[in-house]
């Protein structure tokens, strides 16, 4: 199946480079990955590719050409004339005026409007079939965006010039990622979400007239959890180093045979913290000596005041590694400070 795709791609590598020799011509490829474009070395690593092709005789912007593997049209639009050759290779391009997008289909997937590679003006979306899906409005001079019409699978307008009902869908367009009431092009009343990153969290925002009033995120089990930042790191209630000072302060260290006191500076410890902030799951890294450990994981007994990691307010079981010695350095103002480093990994319920 892929040996003709193959060949119709040799061939046209080959153009590419007959090309090259008169005017800036070039291939690069491309792997989406987590909603991001990654430069890629081979075709083997790539999702697609794009081709930036010389400006047309009217236009001294560059002409570019996006391309799924299996060879059908993804993108077409032009790149800003003041690009540079190294900018117009890279994996974000300044796209200028009108760029149409497709679904692997050949379906129109948008058709977007951009200056210097900003949007600007509408942005037209399609369901797979090509009905129209929505519109969004840029003004770029003024970094503002609209949600402005929206239309339901069947082809009926619910929002209308900025009022009305929105939803966004995920890529299945069946599931609904967030909805809510649209007035005046801005968000208003309450806005409701979904993510299943790190996990499935429902969670509910209230807006006045485009602005953020107040948030509540809901855990598999219907609890609720107020918040206002969507994602919190674990932490100590003062900070790391006064937890390690706190820490050894609490561990009884025990003596060797000769009598001097075991060492704990080279030692690393790992710990849970649960939802509800207390510390479980003891256990140390490498070769310690079993008195030492006792005497550490005694420590960790006594220790409180740990916040596990939240995501849009949900705490997650939270996986602490974290060294018994302080690192010490210099911060570029050449004043000298103490530093600690620590590693942390959420917990996902089965």
């Amino acid at each position: 199946m892929f040996k003709p795709l193959f060949f119709v791609f040799v061939g046209l590598l080959m153009a590419c480079g007959a090309l090259a020799k008169k005017a800036d011509t070039s291939i690069v490829f491309l792997r989406s990955a987590g909603g991001y474009n990654i430069k890629v070395m081979s075709m083997d690593q790539a999702n697609y590719y794009r081709l930036i092709l010389p400006p047309d005789s009217d236009d001294n912007r560059y002409n570019v050409k996006e391309f799924y593997k299996d060879g059908k049209i993804k993108l077409i639009g032009k790149i800003s004339a003041s690009s540079s050759p190294v900018d117009r290779t890279s994996a974000f391009v300044t796209y200028d005026g009108e760029c149409i997008s497709y679904f692997p289909s050949g379906i129109k997937y948008s058709v977007s409007y951009y200056k210097n590679g900003n949007k600007d003006g509408f942005e037209y979306f399609f369901y797979p079939n090509g009905k129209p899906y929505c519109t969004i409005k840029y003004l770029q001079e003024k970094s503002l965006t609209y949600y402005w019409d929206w239309y339901d699978a069947d082809g009926n307008q619910l929002c209308k010039n900025g009022n009305g009902k929105w939803v966004t869908y995920f890529d299945d367009y069946k599931t609904s990622k967030l909805h809510g009431q649209v007035s005046g092009g801005e968000m208003d009343g309450d806005w409701h979400f979904i993510t299943f990153r790190p996990d499935t969290i429902k969670y509910t925002s209230k807006y006045k007239k485009g602005f953020l009033i107040s948030s509540v995120g809901y855990d598999k089990h219907g609890n609720a959890f107020p918040f206002q930042k969507e994602q919190e790191r674990a932490s100590y209630k003062t900070n790391a180093i006064t937890f390690l000072e706190v820490l050894r302060s609490r561990i009884k260290i025990p003596k060797d045979t000769n009598g001097n006191k075991l060492s704990v500076d080279t030692a690393h410890i790992s710990f849970i913290i649960e939802k509800d902030g207390h510390l479980d799951g003891f256990s140390i890294l490498g070769d310690v000596d079993p008195k030492l450990k006792e005497a550490v994981f005694a420590g960790l007994e006594k220790c409180r005041g740990w916040n596990p990691e939240r995501y849009f307010g949900v705490p997650f079981r939270t996986q602490i590694v974290f060294p018994l010695s302080e690192i010490h350095g210099y911060i570029p103002d050449g004043r000298y400070r103490k530093e600690l480093m620590y590693k942390e990994r959420i917990l996902r319920e089965n």
